[in-house]
């Protein structure tokens, strides 16, 4: 009995790893067509500030990898055996994948910072996650950048985002003030 209870429970925990990897699977390339989408969305329609992540689109190069762990899963789930082979596969995989991760994340970046950049925006350091993996964000003007409001940065950029005609200097100063002002 207690035999049973064990392989129930590894079979549950199977089924759960299965899933969350499948999920997975579907998202990444999602994921990543999304980010490319609005950064293409965002220099077409040239907003005041927006944010871009530069890693984000090449996870879709993770998409065979988990697709080939998520039926490594399914067929040990199964109870249907896993030859070396094709456990030597996936490890081969894996390693192509981080190769092109290697490549693909600076080609990327760099090309899209460039576009970026020869669209007339800056990025703002002060506004930007200091945390590996946060975005990037970028502002039409250097004045929309203030360095105090690094701690008010979400409330800025949303503010910032709502205006309808570009604010002056002293009026996002003005704000970025009222924000610091009214924070815990």
């Amino acid at each position: 009995m207690k035999h049973d209870r064990v392989t129930l429970s590894e079979n549950i925990k199977g089924v759960f790893l299965f899933v969350l990897f499948f999920i997975i699977t579907l998202v990444l390339p999602i994921a990543s067509y999304n980010e490319v989408a609005f950064v293409f969305e965002a220099l077409n329609n040239h907003p005041m500030i927006f944010k871009e992540k530069s890693f984000a689109p090449s996870l879709i190069l993770g998409t065979p990898a988990f697709a080939m762990l998520t039926r490594l899963i399914l067929l040990k789930v199964r109870n249907t055996g896993v030859e070396p082979e094709l456990l030597i596969k996936w490890y081969k995989l894996c390693g192509i994948t981080l190769i092109l991760l290697l490549v693909s994340v600076p080609t990327y970046t760099y090309f899209i910072e460039s576009k970026i950049k020869s669209e007339g925006y800056i990025i703002c350091n002060s506004y930007s996650g200091s945390t590996r993996g946060a975005p990037d964000v970028w502002v039409t003007s250097q004045h929309y950048c203030i360095k105090k409001g690094y701690r008010v940065s979400s409330d800025i950029i949303d503010w910032l985002k709502q205006q309808t005609t570009e604010p002056k200097p002293k009026d996002v100063i003005k704000k970025v003030d009222e924000l610091l002002a009214n924070s815990p």
